[in-house]
């Protein structure tokens, strides 16, 4: 079987996994019977959906990531969220590599100037990525797929990245799920949210101005 035919193989198999879970992802106490259920084996359920989303992400990654705090605790349930999401990171990289990568690049090497930018300022622009929630994380691990990129700087740069987003994400979740208890709280969250990643999107936009008038 060739890398393109398994990975396409496994884009199909994951989509049909998240279509049959996608009805227990929208309730904390189904997603938490669903995990619960397995005994010791939960966590490796756990990772394999995380895994699943960052292909798919059909729900918000805060839903699941606050679900893992009330299931596992506050450190047990980030670290979860954390390397299912970087798991994920990593599979849909390198799916997108293995199909995309051969008929992308002719493509992107037409940009001339602004694909160089891009590619030489590909580290930055991955950990920029990861911290602003309207970017799809999933878009940005297929794009880096897609790109030169090596693998190594691509897992740091989304680790840099992810640990700040996930941490906020878990907050809010957990709140969000838990509302009636901690409604000042949720709120608060989102301000901080909005802050600290309207910030990031801030620096992500004049950034991409100065590639744009260093390419011209």
């Amino acid at each position: 079987m060739t890398k393109k035919v398994f990975s396409f193989f496994t884009l199909v198999v994951s989509l049909t996994f998240v279509v049959l879970l996608y009805p227990k992802l929208q309730n904390p106490s189904a997603f938490q019977e669903l995990i619960t259920q397995w005994g010791w084996i939960s966590i490796f359920v756990d990772l394999f959906i995380l895994m699943l989303l960052a292909l798919f992400p059909i729900v918000p990654f805060a839903l699941i990531a606050g679900g893992n705090t009330l299931i596992f605790g506050w450190i047990n349930g980030f670290l979860l969220s954390l390397v299912g999401s970087l798991l994920g990171a990593s599979l849909g990289f390198y799916l997108s590599r293995n199909l995309g990568q051969e008929w992308a690049q002719p493509k992107i090497a037409r940009l001339g100037k602004w694909a160089n930018l891009i590619e030489g300022n590909s580290f930055s622009i991955i950990l920029i990525s990861r911290l602003i929630p309207i970017l799809p994380s999933a878009a940005v691990n297929y794009a880096a797929g897609l790109s030169l990129m090596t693998f190594p700087k691509f897992l740091l740069a989304s680790l840099l990245g992810k640990i700040p987003m996930i941490v906020w994400e878990s907050w809010i979740g957990h709140d969000f799920w838990q509302i009636s208890k901690h409604p000042s709280r949720f709120l608060f969250a989102i301000l901080i949210g909005a802050l600290i990643f309207g910030l990031a999107s801030l620096y992500f936009y004049f950034s991409s101005k100065r590639f744009d008038n260093l390419s011209q």
